[in-house]
């Protein structure tokens, strides 16, 4: 009796860890999702992943559609089938050439996230299957105007077509995140090989007679900058009417400030860590709560002159 008891408490105890590692699984795994969804993603991409996004991968869907003809395209009896079947990759082309011609515009100052590319790469592929539609009907007698066709050729764009296209995506972010983590890593090195000993500097603007030591980064909007400083225990703001292009020629005597992004200026010496994303890096500063952004195309820039390399 004492010997089946202690086994029924075992097996409860079992049970009970089971149960207990179970619930854990099930609270942490949308955590992960949603952390992973809410990660940095490049919107501003390069010129070269750009024009390969857009008329490459077209012209992959039009080859793929002649050689594979996937969707019983290879029952069809039609003239001219081949050349029909290139006008699905030159759509594609088409609607994702004016998305970035667009986007570029409305998205480019935007937090932009895995979410975010998921959710507009959806949309997009949402266009293209209407535009999808209307061809076929147009051209291939096959296919008829009906709600039914409609949604099949949505079914045939997003398995087709968005697919691969996500799967590119998330190969770029991934490389970019790889190539930001490296980045920080040799700044990171760098700065803990600093040692900077300089005699006070001063510099002079519109009125300000400031330490070069005490200036933490410039922040520029519209016609206005702000110079944040950390003078007497405090850090503070002091607001500067001039422009970045203005800014960057006062300070082109000063090789502590390298612009990191479209609207930030930093002091390379209050750097104290920088941290990887797929749209750049983020630094922390000494004596300062906020973070700085470096945009992807300002990376090497910024390694340089902190690496003194010119």
């Amino acid at each position: 009796m004492t010997g089946k008891c202690f086994k029924n408490r075992n097996m409860c105890q079992a049970a009970n860890v089971m149960h207990h590692k179970i619930k854990t699984n099930l609270q942490t795994e949308p955590n992960k999702i949603s952390k992973y969804l809410n990660r940095p993603f490049p919107n501003q991409i390069s010129d070269n992943q750009k024009w390969f996004d857009t008329f490459g991968i077209g012209f992959l869907i039009a080859v793929a559609l002649i050689i594979f003809q996937p969707f019983g395209i290879d029952n069809l009896t039609i003239k001219y089938k081949n050349l029909l079947l290139s006008g699905f990759g030159i759509i594609y082309s088409t609607v994702n050439f004016l998305y970035y011609t667009i986007s570029q515009k409305i998205f480019r100052n935007a937090n932009w996230t895995v979410k975010n590319e998921i959710i507009v790469s959806l949309l997009i592929f949402f266009v293209v299957g209407v535009f999808n539609w209307l061809y076929a009907v147009a051209w291939i007698p096959a296919f008829t105007f009906s709600i039914a066709s409609f949604v099949q050729f949505q079914y045939y764009t997003l398995t087709f077509g968005a697919l691969p296209v996500l799967f590119f995506a998330l190969i770029i972010e991934n490389q970019n995140l790889k190539n930001a983590i490296n980045s920080a890593n040799i700044i990171n090195k760098a700065i803990a090989l600093q040692n900077i000993v300089e005699p006070v500097k001063t510099i002079q603007l519109n009125g300000f007679t400031l330490k070069i030591d005490d200036i933490l980064y410039f922040n520029s909007y519209q016609n206005y900058i702000d110079i944040v400083v950390y003078q007497n225990n405090t850090t503070k703001k002091l607001l500067h009417r001039t422009t970045l292009k203005q800014l960057t020629a006062q300070l082109a005597d000063h090789p502590q400030f390298v612009q990191c992004h479209k609207s930030f200026i930093v002091n390379k010496e209050k750097i104290q860590r920088a941290e990887g994303n797929s749209q750049g890096l983020i630094l922390t500063l000494k004596n300062c709560n906020e973070t700085i952004p470096v945009s992807r195309s300002y990376v090497n820039l910024l390694k340089n002159k902190i690496t003194n390399i010119n």
